[in-house]
């Protein structure tokens, strides 16, 4: 009995796993779509327009999502950017640093 119990736990606790795995997963092809309104300061593909701190290709993704949420909050301020992250989910900010980071 105790081992049918540890068994159904295991499979359980791993089904859970896997399903919270994919609710939490990032979506790149979300993040290119998303990244259109990013293209006109960024870039086609994040690599900047030559203005200072305008490449986001490569960034880390901790990185990317922290910069994001202070815009996101006014802890940074930049007009543009407050306009253009005011509106991004939390999702939406992942999928764009999972896209970027991938650049």
């Amino acid at each position: 009995m105790k081992k049918t119990y540890l068994c159904f736990s295991i499979i359980s606790i791993s089904l859970l796993l896997l399903i919270s795995e994919g609710a939490f997963a990032v979506d790149v092809e979300a993040g290119r779509v998303i990244s259109t309104r990013c293209a006109i300061c960024h870039g086609q593909d994040g690599e900047g327009n030559g203005a200072p701190k305008s490449k986001i290709s490569g960034m880390d993704a901790d990185t990317f999502i922290k910069l994001v949420n202070d815009y996101k909050s006014g802890a940074c301020k930049n007009v543009m950017m407050e306009r253009f992250t005011k509106n991004l989910s939390d999702e939406d900010i992942k999928n764009l640093a999972a896209y970027y980071g991938a650049k």
